[in-house]
């Protein structure tokens, strides 16, 4: 008999749309390949995205937040194994799992630490509020841990990844904070990016070559806000810059959900033209020459600059930008944190066609070499028939995610009874 897998939602994910979206469909194919019967529930109303995982032949489930019909959902289904698509489902609907199905594998998906990409807004909006005179500037910065400790969202995203059984991490540098900096044993993370299947890299090793790509370009959905920061620096801070030393140049902006004051920013007349979303993602990464990804804030891995890699397409972005991917001492792409610079590589990088085929061909090597789908598939999988065969144990050597079970620390598990039972009288 096939294993089950439940996935916990609070959105229907979107491949085309968002990078978290890329990430899950990723998850659930290297499931599928196992050959697990995968159910799919999100409390979203916004339905995008079903249809998508109906193809693949994925059960698609509503659920409701501080509901009993999710208990029965769990009885109906009886997965082995639960996967929770970040923290705040954890939250939500963790203590239910682990009271109906006691000896179900629960997974974490961590996408990325909420609470680092939290504090790192918060200081990009201090430089903001400090620099008026240029307030989307590049500008860089190193980021004190220690000012996550005492930040409720930080007590709230550690609770939920100590009472997991096991915590995917995309990052290099998120393992070294958790595993490092807030002393999460290693027992309970493992190291698992983006990734992409063998033949998905080599069937795009044709992409066009320099001569027939024009433009350059930045892609992003609208709902993450270190994306809406970097098209408003681009047009503010690093195009006014490239424009004096490439006259000619044109800029394309893509992504799903952007707001209208985005679409206001639409000037064909400078050659910043905002396109919005794209039906194929890989369009611009084969269309366009150089890829610009000015993040000033974030955590994380950034899509963006993996499917580059995989098209063949070079960038240049920030330290934010390649944090946590960074597995060569020679990075296949160009870093800056001050505008003047990032304009000027942008430029060069687009005229210089030896150096543009360097960066092309060294990204295919980082891609190759280490976001391949096939290794972190087999590690995943031993490590999944390593805990299920000793469970118990497992949990006992979980001392801090045993404590936070406990009654007097499940403080959302008593507000949601308490939700619940007040819902049935109104």
């Amino acid at each position: 008999m096939n294993k089950k897998l439940l996935c916990i939602s609070t959105n229907w994910p979107e491949a085309n749309a968002t990078a978290a979206g890329v990430r899950i469909h990723e998850l659930l194919a290297i499931f599928i390949s196992r050959e697990f019967e995968i159910t799919f529930a999100a409390t979203s109303k916004h339905l995008e995205g079903q249809h998508t995982l109906k193809e693949k032949g994925i059960t698609t489930q509503q659920i409701l937040v501080n509901d009993p019909s999710f208990d029965l959902l769990l009885e109906e289904i009886a997965p082995d194994v639960v996967l929770f698509d970040r923290f705040i489902s954890e939250e939500q609907f963790g203590w239910r799992v682990r009271d109906i199905l006691p000896n179900a594998l629960t997974i974490l998906d961590t996408e990325d630490l909420h609470c680092l990409r939290e504090l790192r807004e918060e200081q990009n909006t201090f430089y903001i509020k400090q620099h008026k005179d240029a307030p989307y500037s590049l500008f860089d910065y190193v980021t004190d841990l220690d000012e996550l400790n005492s930040r409720g969202l930080t007590k709230r995203e550690l609770a939920s990844i100590f009472r997991s059984d096991l915590n995917l991490v995309v990052s290099s540098f998120e393992m070294t904070v958790l595993v490092d900096h807030f002393k999460v044993p290693p027992h309970l993370c493992l190291l698992l990016p983006i990734t992409y299947p063998k033949q998905h890299l080599q069937a795009h090793r044709a992409s066009a070559d320099y001569h027939k790509r024009s433009g350059y370009f930045f892609i992003g959905n609208g709902l993450h806000k270190p994306n809406i920061d970097a098209i408003k620096c681009l047009y503010f801070s690093i195009w006014p810059l490239i424009k004096k030393q490439h006259k000619l140049a044109e800029i394309y902006i893509y992504g799903a959900y952007l707001p209208q004051k985005i679409f206001k920013l639409h000037k064909p007349n400078i050659g910043f033209h905002i396109i919005g979303q794209v039906k194929d993602v890989k369009t611009p990464f084969t269309k366009h020459r150089v890829n610009l990804a000015p993040l000033r804030f974030g955590a994380g891995i950034k899509g963006k600059i993996l499917e580059g890699f995989v098209y063949g397409c070079p960038h240049i972005t920030t330290s934010t930008g390649k944090e946590g991917m960074d597995y060569t001492v020679n990075w296949p792409g160009e870093v800056a944190n001050e505008s003047k610079e990032f304009a000027q590589m942008s430029v060069t990088i687009y005229q210089d066609k030896a150096q543009w085929k360097k960066l092309k061909s060294e990204g295919y090597k980082l891609i190759d070499q280490s976001f391949e789908r096939s290794v972190y598939e087999i590690k995943l999988f031993e490590y999944l028939t390593q805990i299920s065969n000793c469970l118990a144990d497992h949990r006992i050597n979980n001392f801090m995610g045993s404590l936070l079970q406990e009654q007097q620390f499940q403080a959302s598990k008593y507000m949601s009874l308490w939700i619940t039972e007040k819902n049935k009288n109104t």
